[in-house]
């Protein structure tokens, strides 16, 4: 009966995660259609390179909210509702195979043919809310490779390869021992990586074709 409801919760993630908040702000804010301009990439580096503040805020907090309402939808659906037990069902890998599927319905959207964002935002959101912990050691590898390159592109394939990592390292200071479910925990962060390093296959290349674009405050534009 768990693993069935697992399951559902599952299927309702991924929905969620399917609804790309890149598109849907610019659509409700410029009437325009992001995947037509810029890096053509639905996610919020490419929103705030094109378009501006305003539909890159819109799409921060679509993100954030999608991330909340998967990691704490499950907790309240399964645990909190008295359904299942803590007990009995470990709550952070519910929350994790939740997010996971989120991550993929973000970067593999069934509303959009299965060509979404990158994944990293909602990826860390929903990190935050399970292990905090392994979210600040993310966001550290993230800040150390952007200062050093200015990259967000090589900044976040290098938290999707060092995700599974801050979750084994989160438990060692945390718990001072590794156990099963760390071991669980990293494979379902490998996955939710792995998603997300898929979708900056375009990056890589132009990374390696030295054409990628280095991040900036300004618009595309603002210098003309």
């Amino acid at each position: 009966m768990y693993y069935l409801a697992l399951l559902v919760v599952a299927v309702i993630s991924y929905l969620i995660g399917s609804l790309n908040s890149a598109i849907i702000s610019v659509r409700l804010v410029k009437r325009q259609d992001i995947r037509d301009y810029g890096s053509h990439n639905a996610g919020l580096t490419n929103v705030y390179r094109t378009f501006g503040g305003i539909s890159a805020a819109m799409t921060l907090i679509i993100d954030v909210l999608k991330g909340i309402v998967v990691v704490f939808g499950t907790r309240a659906v399964l645990f909190s509702s008295g359904l299942f037990s803590s007990d009995e069902h470990n709550v952070m890998t519910a929350c994790m195979v939740a997010s996971m599927f989120a991550v993929m319905g973000h970067c593999f959207p069934i509303f959009y043919g299965f060509k979404g964002g990158k994944g990293i935002l909602i990826a860390a959101v929903c990190t935050i809310c399970i292990n905090p912990l392994a979210s600040l050691l993310a966001l550290i590898v993230f800040l150390i490779v952007f200062i050093a390159t200015k990259y967000v592109s090589l900044s976040s394939i290098t938290c999707c390869v060092a995700y599974p990592i801050c979750y084994i390292l989160a438990d060692l200071i945390m718990l001072g021992e590794l156990n099963i479910y760390t071991a669980i925990h990293a494979i379902i962060a490998l996955a939710m990586g792995a998603f997300c390093f898929v979708r900056h296959m375009p990056n890589i290349q132009r990374l390696r074709n030295h054409t990628e674009s280095k991040f900036t405050f300004r618009k595309r534009g603002d210098n003309k």
